[in-house]
Formats: structure tokens, C-alpha cells, sequence
């Protein structure tokens, strides 16, 4: 399951695959390695988290063009390259013998900034409020197909990189005091998370988000 796959230092049954996810024929390339190494090893492409993404600070009337598509494209044009890839593999790939499809299951990383405005991050929250509606919309054209499709939104989760961003103790408590649970998420419960949506026991929950956020965007 993906809570014990993470941080383990050597996972079982793991291969990589280096993808441009910004790029649509990158992704259709490596869709193709991901689909040849599913074929020799008898597995069936069923389950796509997308995980990449990027956020920049500053006054939305100071964001540029430029600033606003390194923000937009990962955020949300490459969930939907590589959703759409996993659309096609899902459609166009058999099972083996004697086995049926396994559910399709997407499952995109969002953010706190689709559901409310963050000062300074008018690209991000945009990008992230957009890849909510197309989850929904994967949700609706590609759940009879077998394919269920939600989001998470966490708030500010402890990983390697936020535990820098947020090394100011002034500006962590004042963030935390804004949430009712107190603190930031760590990495495990944003796994956890996952785990459970992409699961056999989640295949009624479809379009739906998920807020990992400690009531956050509750106020």
C-alpha cells in the first residue's frame, strides 16, 4: 500500500520512468514504456497520482505571463496529459487471461488554495481551483467506464522542502494558529488519504475532494 511504500528506501516492484508531464508527446512516450513494462511483466496500468506540482509567491498585480504558466502547466495541464494517458491505456489494454480490469483509480494532489484565496498566490489557487473541475469532469465522462477520479487538498504538509519554507518559528505559528487542529500535516496522513481513495473500498467516491487540511477552510 502506498503508506508503507513511502520513504521506504527500497520498495518492492518499483520501476521509473522519466516524463516531462508538461509536455503531452513526453507523456504519451512514457505512457508507452509504462505500458511495455506492464505487458512483460503481467501487471495492468490501473491507478495514476498526480503528485508534480509548483507554487511561486508574490502580488498578483507583480505575476507575469511568465510566472502564471510555471504555476498552470504542471498544476494543471500535465494532470491532465497524463490522465488523459491513463484514460487511453486503461481503454485500449486487455487483462491477462482469465483476470478481470482491476478499477481505474486518478487521484490528483490538490490544495487548500482551490477552496480559498491565499494572499500572494493568485496563480497557484487558480491552478489548483481549476484541477479540481477537471477532476470532476474525469469523474463524470470517465466513471462508467471503470475509472473513478477525486482529489485531496492538504494545507501545509511537513515535507523535507515545507519543513525549509517554513523554518521562520513567528510565521509557522501565526500560519498554525489559523487552523483549528493547531498544526501542519505531515506526509503520512496525505498518504493515508490517498490510500483509502484508491482503494477497493472507495469505488462509490468519485469526483469528489477531500480537504487534509485541519479545518482550515472551514472559517
Amino acid at each position: 500500500m502506498l503508506s508503507s511504500t513511502f520513504n521506504s528506501t527500497s520498495p518492492e516492484h518499483v520501476t521509473t520512468v522519466e516524463c516531462e508531464i508538461t509536455d503531452e508527446a513526453s507523456v504519451s512516450s512514457a505512457f508507452t514504456s509504462i505500458a511495455d513494462y506492464a505487458k512483460s511483466s503481467s501487471t495492468f496500468p490501473s491507478i495514476l497520482i498526480n503528485a508534480a506540482g509548483y507554487v511561486s509567491v508574490q502580488p498578483l498585480a507583480e505575476t507575469s505571463a511568465e510566472e502564471a504558466r510555471k504555476n498552470i502547466l504542471p498544476n494543471l495541464l500535465g494532470p491532465m496529459f497524463c490522465s488523459q494517458a491513463l484514460h487511453k491505456l486503461y481503454t485500449t489494454t486487455s487483462p491477462t487471461a482469465g483476470n478481470d480490469k482491476p478499477p481505474g483509480r486518478i487521484l490528483s494532489i490538490s490544495s487548500q488554495a482551490a477552496h480559498v484565496a491565499l494572499d500572494g498566490h493568485a496563480a497557484y489557487c487558480a491552478s489548483k481551483a481549476g484541477l479540481n473541475a477537471l477532476t470532476r469532469s474525469m469523474a463524470l465522462e470517465w466513471g462508467p467506464l471503470g475509472i473513478t477520479a477525486n482529489t485531496v487538498s492538504p494545507t501545509v504538509v511537513l515535507t523535507e522542502l515545507g519543513k525549509k519554507a517554513w523554518a521562520d518559528a513567528e510565521k509557522k505559528e501565526k500560519m498554525e494558529s489559523m487552523i483549528p487542529t493547531g498544526r501542519f500535516a505531515v506526509p503520512e496522513e496525505v498518504a493515508g488519504a490517498i490510500d483509502y481513495l484508491i482503494s477497493d473500498g472507495a469505488s462509490m467516491i468519485n469526483g469528489a475532494d477531500l480537504r487534509i487540511d485541519g479545518g482550515f477552510t472551514i472559517r
